[in-house]
């Protein structure tokens, strides 16, 4: 069910007055799966439809009830005055976020007013497209013969990925793009969906968070090998004080983070339930020597999405406007933006939302080598470094917050996907989402989606049908 609040005429007030107008108190964790159902709910139904911009019984449907078991029985109250949804469950925390212009949803937990959070965005407004300028900067494909792709395979390849059933049903596959040589050679939306769609990174929004950082690197701000500028850690023998940026770039920073995705965890009560994300994270103790395991932790992302904030101006306004200055505008990705929290620290380890083309151009960056056109965006260096897997991994498939698909003996055995190209490097998150850059074939391919928990989306069998549909490459396997 859904309620609208229009706060105009009698109707609309007598809304306005029975509905929430805040989130009720929000404890400090989550504590069951009802309320996990209602604070996730509110916060991707708000993005569904302001952001997104999708019709209000689709993201209810599709998104909400479609998520996950604990968010079938919740309801929403959207309220298009104040911009805000809020969620509601049998037996759960109300919870309500708020959408600003720019800055996409946040929500709340009752510790911020919603002026502060008002003011935090009052001098930002989205980016203008530039659609009318050549592909990547703009929407203008190069004329001309492009690479020799089999067309026919290609199309069935990338629609295979939409229609094919898997165990439990259908993987609701959103987007697909797919660039090779430098333009758009396969392109697929699902209905309800098309190129000006901003769509949900999940996960994949850590490895725009660790290019934020990497040009701060590059600009001599920050340094890998050096302690990690946290103020938490800067007391006296406090053993974190010796963790490196170059450690909390590769997931090996040893501090202790339960990535669970079960209430009461760590990742639950950061994402849901903390003003202050990367406080949270780096409030928690250290359990192992940096440098000395891996540990993947949405928690470690959002303590280097502070240290971007705090190094670029400590305000979300200035935190935007260098996201948008250094990576965004020169790439043409006027769709994207990275949701704050509270605090107004981008959450880099969840929330960037982009147009699939614009997910597109991010990996073209990559697959560039840190280059745009003639000029170099992201030095030689950053890019070695993330195509340099941790040794403290298990298996060399991780740094520098992108998956590595390298395997023991030169890439032969335990790859991620056995079948992808073994130099394959990628973005990945959540229900699915994939920016997966592969230089071999120089291409990029892009799928964005929201397979429901208990259902699958086989990387390697559908993307790996694509690269068999693409011109030929250099050979790397």
């Amino acid at each position: 069910m859904i309620r609208h609040i229009s706060g105009t005429g009698l109707a609309g007030l007598a809304l306005l007055f029975s509905a929430p107008a805040q989130a009720d108190p929000v404890p400090a964790a989550i504590s069951g799966p009802a309320d996990l159902g209602t604070a996730v709910s509110a916060q991707i139904a708000c993005a569904g439809i302001f952001v997104t911009g999708r019709a209000e019984a689709d993201v209810l449907r599709d998104d909400v009830q479609a998520l996950a078991p604990f968010t079938k029985a919740v309801t929403l109250a959207v309220d298009r005055k104040d911009h805000t949804v809020t969620a509601s469950a049998p037996g759960a925390v109300t919870r309500t976020a708020l959408y600003r212009p720019a800055v996409g949803c946040t929500l709340l937990t009752g510790k911020t007013s919603r002026d502060t959070l008002l003011r935090q965005s009052a001098g930002l407004a989205p980016l203008k497209p530039q659609a009318a300028k050549p592909w990547p900067l703009g929407d203008v494909q190069p004329k001309g013969p492009g690479p020799k792709v089999d067309k026919a395979a290609l199309d069935r390849a990338v629609n295979q990925a939409f229609v094919e059933q898997n165990k439990g049903g259908y993987p609701d596959t959103r987007a697909i793009v797919v660039v090779q040589g430098g333009r758009i050679v396969a392109e697929q939306y699902a209905p309800g969906f098309d190129r000006n769609s901003e769509l949900l990174g999940w996960s994949a929004s850590k490895s725009i968070a660790g290019t934020l950082v990497g040009l701060l690197v590059d600009d001599g701000v920050l340094k890998l090998d050096a302690p990690a500028p946290v103020p938490e850690w800067q007391g006296a023998g406090d053993p974190r004080g010796k963790i490196t940026l170059r450690q909390l770039l590769t997931m090996s920073s040893g501090l202790r983070f339960v990535e669970s995705y079960e209430p009461g965890n760590d990742s639950i009560n950061m994402l849901f339930a903390a003003p202050d994300m990367g406080a949270l994270a780096a409030a928690l103790p250290q359990d192992k020597a940096p440098g000395s395991a891996w540990s993947y932790s949405s928690g470690t992302t959002n303590i280097l999405s502070r240290i971007v904030f705090n190094a670029t101006g400590g305000s979300l306004e200035a935190a935007t406007r260098f996201a948008r200055k250094r990576l965004f505008e020169p790439l043409g990705m006027t769709s994207t933006l990275i949701e704050p929290d509270e605090s107004g620290v981008p959450v880099g380890s969840s929330y960037a939302y982009a147009t699939a083309r614009d997910w597109a151009r991010f990996g073209q960056l990559y697959l560039n080598g840190g280059m745009v056109g003639k000029k170099r965006l992201l030095s030689s260096a950053w890019i070695d470094f993330v195509h340099t897997p941790t040794a403290a991994a298990p298996r060399p498939f991780y740094s520098g917050q992108f998956w590595l698909n390298r395997g023991d003996d030169a890439g032969e055995r335990r790859r991620l996907f056995k079948d992808l190209p073994v130099d394959t490097f990628m973005a990945m998150g959540h229900n699915y989402q994939m920016v997966a850059v592969i230089p071999s074939r120089d291409a990029v391919i892009v799928r964005l989606g929201w397979t429901p928990e208990g259902q699958t989306f086989d990387y390697n069998t559908y993307l790996s049908r694509i690269v068999a549909a693409l011109a030929p490459g250099t050979g790397a396997q």
